[in-house]
């Protein structure tokens, strides 16, 4: 493959476009057509990129590789077949989404990004590569279901509810999953299925129950018995939800973007969407800023309109100090994020955290990748709620080289937050067999306002580690059940609430953030970046935090200093992330600040960003995010 920062020249659409890496200068502004006779200019180009974070990233090299991408175009709406037939007037292999307002595209690099310059789509994102949230364990112990095992017996077991596992797909002959399998849908690449590469880019094919469609991994088989594990090998071999209904999608080992939309989008076009009640998603990618025009936030807005939970894992990527490494697609507020404990309750010390000072919400990026938020709240970086994750045992499927392989009908053992999410899955199919009326909201406050806090010693974890605590799923159970529950729900997340924004002595009166898409190769300080900040009267401290976002448990090996100088220019704070974190993050309190102008300046000491999209490990360094938090201490 030849990465971005090594092509040089001019490619050229196939007679409509040409695109001039040198000096970045890309086609006109047309609706429906190009010429090549005439360019964009590359400062119009730099302002759309300021506006456009999906392009952004795209020729940042953040996903650039070889001469043929796989993108996502946004619209408004579904795309029309106008729309389509202007893509492939550009030369793009197009593939639209019935439901969703995205279409998958193919093409050169040049023809990707002109599906934004020649004004047909709103934006185009990389189709990044996901990765699978587990962590090997060698150790073999059951899971423990807590206060699942008690409600069994009053048949509180899922029945009723379909759970869908987007995944590597299930091993639908292993008999604890084999018989309540409704559908085992493969997302494949149409050179898979000897279809060529044109008109689809993804195409889903239904192969029933009682087949393998987990081929290579075990990851989807092992999550699938963590929700709805029946135990016909064995008593102890149950999920949280025995007699839910499951309904896998296989979108592989190597996982990208366009499987992972496709699979959502074709949920939504099934009738009834396949009844599907609940979603669990054990993937995810590295940590960055909440942009809602994300392909996969805007299919889990739409699955979530549908009513449907939509639960994901938060990332394994969380030294017990790492700020902000949690997964970007667990920060929409319409889905539930968890992150990973032991049997003991005790916090897996892989699990994703969010930012230690947070009040962000769900709101576009600002331009240049600015954004402003004002006002102490519980912000949208953390977890939600907590779950077993480390260790525990569940379906194994034969052919699974992740988890597996194991002989037929056997369990495996396995960790990460990957495990801890089907926990959560499974509890919000008890919880809709429980009150089938509950709302997607009304699921997420039932756990998310029962959960205990939890501890390491005396000390009580905080929210951005943990979220609101370990779930409770025989609280949320009777909470659900009481007569006036609408009101109730109300009354306890409040309370949950106010325990969350008293958790620590500091509000937070205002933080500004910065995200650059990360550069191919930064050395001796060549990425620089400098951020002014006012600090107002009310502001007694500032907490500045850096962060070079790497998924996985490895060390990222990359260095960024970050300076803060008051408004004399006098140095007051100095931090460089720690290179042995698996996210590299730095951060430091700056205390007793006085009102004025103080400025932070970001510099790359060492940084190499590898955003080869077809190796999925290879996902590191995909942006460079600063935060600066305005703290307030409370009276």
């Amino acid at each position: 493959m030849t990465s971005l920062r090594r092509r040089i020249g001019t490619l050229t659409c196939v007679g409509t476009l040409t695109l001039s890496l040198g000096g970045l200068a890309t086609g006109p502004s047309a609706a429906t057509t190009v010429s090549a006779s005439s360019t964009v200019p590359a400062t119009s180009l730099a302002q759309l990129r300021q506006t456009h974070p999906g392009l952004d990233r795209l020729l940042s090299g953040a996903a650039a590789g070889s001469g043929r991408q796989r993108a996502i175009v946004s619209f408004d709406a579904v795309p029309t077949g106008a729309e389509v037939a202007a893509l492939r007037r550009l030369g793009l292999v197009v593939q639209p989404m019935r439901r969703l307002p995205l279409a998958l595209v193919e093409g050169s690099l040049a023809q990707v990004v002109a599906s934004v310059t020649s004004g047909v789509g709103n934006d185009v994102h990389p189709d990044d590569p996901l990765t699978y949230l587990d962590t090997a364990s060698s150790d073999v112990m059951s899971s423990s279901l807590g206060a699942a095992q008690d409600l069994r017996a009053r048949g509180l077991t899922g029945k009723g509810v379909t759970v869908g596992v987007i995944d590597s797909g299930c091993d639908g002959t292993h008999p604890d999953l084999a018989d309540h399998i409704s559908h085992n849908v493969t997302l494949l690449s149409p050179e898979y299925v000897n279809a060529g590469t044109s008109p689809t880019i993804v195409v889903p094919v239904d192969r029933g129950p009682y087949v393998n469609t987990d081929l290579g991994s075990g990851h989807g088989t092992h999550v699938a018995g963590i929700i709805a594990a029946d135990g016909h090998t064995g008593p102890d071999h149950l999920g949280v939800a025995p007699d839910a209904t499951l309904a896998c999608f296989a979108i592989g080992a190597v996982i990208t973007t366009t499987a992972v939309v496709t699979a959502f989008d074709y949920i939504l076009d099934q009738p009834g969407h396949l009844s599907i009640d609940v979603i669990n998603n054990s993937w995810g990618n590295s940590f960055r800023q909440y942009d809602p025009s994300d392909p996969v936030n805007v299919a889990t807005r739409a699955i979530s309109r549908r009513g449907i939970v939509t639960v994901f894992a938060a990332g394994n990527s969380g030294a017990e100090e790492a700020e902000a490494s949690v997964s970007p697609f667990n920060q929409a507020p319409w889905v539930i994020s968890v992150a990973a404990s032991d049997l003991d309750r005790v916090r897996g010390g892989f699990s994703s955290n969010g930012l230690a000072f947070d009040n962000g919400a769900a709101k576009p990026i600002g331009q240049g990748g600015h954004t402003v938020f004002v006002g102490d709240r519980i912000g949208n970086t953390q977890p939600d709620v907590s779950a077993p994750g480390v260790d525990i045992s569940s379906t194994c499927d034969g052919t699974g080289t992740v988890i597996g392989p194991c002989a037929p009908g056997e369990n495996a053992s396995a960790s990460g937050t990957s495990m801890a999410s089907p926990h959560v899955a499974g509890a919000a199919a008890v919880l809709r067999q429980a009150n089938p009326r509950l709302t997607y909201q009304q699921v997420r406050t039932a756990l998310t306002a029962t959960a205990s806090r939890m501890r390491t010693g005396t000390r009580v974890l905080p929210s951005w580690q943990v979220g609101y605590g370990h779930v409770n799923l025989d609280r949320a159970v009777a909470l659900v059940r009481s007569p006036r529950y609408a009101a109730a729900l109300r009354t306890a997340q409040e309370r949950a609430d106010r325990r969350l924004r008293t958790q620590d002595r500091w509000a937070v009166t205002r933080a500004d953030l910065w995200q650059e898409a990360s550069p191919p190769v930064s050395v001796g300080g060549s990425f620089t970046r400098t951020y002014p900040v006012t600090v107002g009267r009310a502001t007694d401290a500032l907490k500045v935090a850096i962060v070079y976002p790497t998924p996985g448990t490895a060390a990222n090996l990359a260095s960024v200093t970050g300076t803060v100088r008051d408004a004399a220019g006098r140095v007051v704070a100095r931090t460089t992330t720690d290179v042995l974190y698996a996210t590299g993050l730095a951060h430091v309190m700056v205390p007793r600040v006085r009102p004025g102008r103080y400025t932070v300046e970001v510099v790359g000491d060492y940084l190499v960003s590898d955003p080869d999209t077809v190796d999925s490990d290879s996902v590191n360094g995909r942006v460079v995010l600063t935060q600066v938090a305005q703290l307030r201490r409370r009276r």
